[in-house]
């Protein structure tokens, strides 16, 4: 199987990935406490985070019926938003193989969907100012979570080259 992003192989490869699902019923009552406990438990210690890195993803159940793609859902991405900056540490936990941190980047950047060729569909950011502001403040928590568990500098080095490498080819 091809991985799209190479620098993914870096990753101490995870066979199984944790799946969290954000349900619509927590949405719309703007409850954050259960998705907060799914993904605490990832980084509560150095043992966890270590274990736990790079092998999140996650879905949002209830909006199976809705045509839209979850970044253009307004009360999904407020939601997700708030959760965000409760739980910053997206880039530690999220895979890098799949979608998942270019998810992250659209739930949390404007943008919209646009056609990228017959039948296939891409999301086209529209303020890359916004991008990198977002970019920078998950990497000032990645940062801030490595130093405060203790974990090693060359994981962070290197989960950094691994989102980078997401990014360069999400915007290509």
């Amino acid at each position: 199987m091809d991985i799209r992003y190479p620098k993914a192989r870096l990753s101490p490869a995870k066979q199984e990935l944790v799946v969290i699902e954000f349900s619509r019923t927590d949405i719309e009552a703007n409850y954050l406490d259960t998705a907060l406990a799914r993904l605490q438990v990832l980084v509560d210690d150095k043992e966890a985070a270590d274990k736990w890195e790079g092998c999140a993803t996650f879905f949002f159940s209830g909006w199976d019926d809705d045509p839209r793609e979850t970044a253009e859902i307004p009360e999904l991405r407020q939601w997700f938003g708030r959760l965000s900056r409760a739980f910053p540490y997206w880039f530690h936990v999220c895979e890098k193989e799949g979608d998942t941190v270019a998810h992250v980047f659209r739930l949390l950047c404007t943008g919209h969907v646009e056609c990228v060729n017959d039948g296939v569909v891409g999301w086209r950011f529209e303020d890359l100012q916004q991008l990198s502001g977002t970019m920078q403040v998950l990497f000032n928590h990645q940062n801030t979570l490595y130093e405060r568990l203790g974990l090693p500098e060359e994981m962070n080095q290197r989960v950094s080259e691994e989102i980078a490498q997401i990014l360069e080819n999400s915007l290509t």
